[in-house]
């Protein structure tokens, strides 16, 4: 690509660090969300006393939000903590609002949202700030904000202080100039965060990841965001969709989304690519072709992040590969229509622009220990302003549908039970992937098996 200009790795440009720096800051994080995994099972039953933790990656610490000091001598005596040295990584923070408050709180607005259907409203806990926030267009929505404002929440009008160099400003999609379908070329590889357009109207998006059938394991399938197709087309059967790499201008014809309701309730769609010519092309490579040494990053295994203030990456057709901290993992969406969205995580970069039209079903991952090998986390849904959205890959592969490439999971592992119950937090814990029980496959395609059939996401909305 003679356009090409090498710069920093995408997660440098996060951590505003050297490329250098990267594996350093890789293991010293790894070691803080290990600690926050543990702190995270100790403080599930004093939810009333504590407000949450994050990482900071930079300061190398897991903060807790304090709310009752007396409780932090029980949490610092825990046997957890004999043989190691996790209580140099770990400041304790005085904070005013216990998760159980919080909890009640984004709860009780849940309830307003769905009274008043706002649009565009951004709604999540952040453990950082020790509070709701609501990210919104102060152009909209007056009656619903008003209704909100007793629970105290922090609100935020959308901005962007740097749009990404690559994104059109204020276009919510991405349309392609038609170019003509390709023959088959035997060298193409397709790799997610490549272009997926739609042939019917020409939108643009990202491949996700391959996956296949968990049934019929004849039956591929490429995994990206549902809004990518059209009812319309769907139901008149109308609708294909074509990948298109970086650099070219080539349209490699794939298949259709199938019909599912997933595509409306969480966003995601399963584009069929049994029959294409170009099945053999897909691969379980993430194109990160920005990077002079790291042009095609390997998913290794699937993670599920659950620490605050760790970081993530995307790649995307529009936008390439850029990263951001997670900034919300109990949170609430609602877009034109007004319908909220509980299963998405929150990512960004404060004041700078990470994603955009074009990008939206590419892969989202978290670097390991090294600048080559990824977790799998999930798919890019959309952004609004400085804020990323995606959908974890736990509420993809939780529906039982598809089994994912060349590496398998074993298990989840469940740290405590999920749910909260009469605004009560004394029970909440994140699930996460026990990387002990991780293994890589040999080359076959074999099912994940081991997926908790009882996680309904963080807290029980019902």
């Amino acid at each position: 690509n003679p356009s090409l200009v090498y710069t920093k790795e995408a997660l440098a440009e996060l951590w505003d660090v050297e490329d250098s720096e990267l594996l350093n800051l890789l293991a010293i994080e790894g070691k803080l969300i290990t600690i926050d995994i543990t702190l995270q099972q100790l403080l599930k039953d004093h939810s009333s006393s504590f407000g949450g933790t994050y990482i900071d990656v930079k300061k190398n610490q897991v903060f807790v939000n304090t709310v009752n000091p007396s409780v932090v001598p029980i949490i610092k005596s825990s046997s957890a903590f004999n043989n190691n040295d996790y209580l140099n990584f770990i400041t304790f923070v005085t904070k005013s609002n216990s998760m159980d408050i919080l909890a009640y709180r984004i709860i009780k607005i849940y309830e307003k949202i769905k009274q008043f259907k706002p649009i565009n409203i951004l709604c999540y806990i952040d453990i950082e700030l020790n509070n709701v926030v609501i990210r919104h267009d102060q152009k909209t929505n007056d009656e619903f904000i008003n209704s909100v404002r007793e629970y105290n929440p922090i609100f935020v009008q959308f901005e962007v202080g740097l749009s990404h160099p690559r994104c059109n400003e204020n276009n919510d999609d991405i349309r392609i100039t038609q170019f003509s379908i390709s023959r088959r070329d035997l060298n193409l590889k397709i790799l997610s965060g490549e272009g997926l357009i739609n042939l019917f109207n020409d939108l643009g998006c990202s491949v996700g990841f391959w996956a296949r059938d968990k049934k019929n394991a004849n039956l591929n399938y490429i995994v990206t965001a549902g809004h990518c197709s059209s009812k319309l087309s769907r139901l008149v059967d109308t609708e294909n969709f074509a990948h298109m790499a970086w650099d070219s201008t080539e349209r490699n014809l794939l298949g259709r989304m199938v019909e599912s309701k997933n595509i409306g309730k969480y966003d995601f769609g399963l584009i069929d690519i049994t029959g294409s010519k170009f099945l053999k092309s897909v691969t379980t490579l993430i194109r990160n072709t920005d990077s002079e040494k790291y042009s095609e990053l390997i998913i290794e295994r699937g993670i599920q992040i659950v620490s605050h203030g760790a970081h993530v990456c995307k790649s995307g057709f529009s936008s390439h590969v850029t990263c951001g901290y997670i900034k919300g993992l109990i949170t609430i969406s609602t877009f034109l229509e007004g319908i909220p969205f509980k299963d998405f995580v929150f990512y960004g970069k404060d004041t700078f622009q990470i994603s955009c039209g074009g990008d939206s079903g590419g892969p989202l991952f978290s670097y390991l220990q090294n600048l080559n090998t990824v977790g799998l986390s999930g798919i890019h849904i959309g952004g609004i302003g400085d804020f990323s959205i995606f959908l974890p890959l736990n509420i993809i592969l939780s529906k039982d549908i598809i089994s994912v490439g060349h590496w398998t999971m074993s298990s989840y592992k469940n740290i405590g039970q999920i749910g909260l119950k009469k605004w009560n937090m004394s029970n909440f814990v994140p699930i996460y992937y026990n990387n002990s029980n991780w293994h890589l496959g040999t080359g076959t395609v074999q099912p994940i098996t081991g997926i908790s059939n009882n996680w309904t996401g963080p807290i029980n909305w019902n």
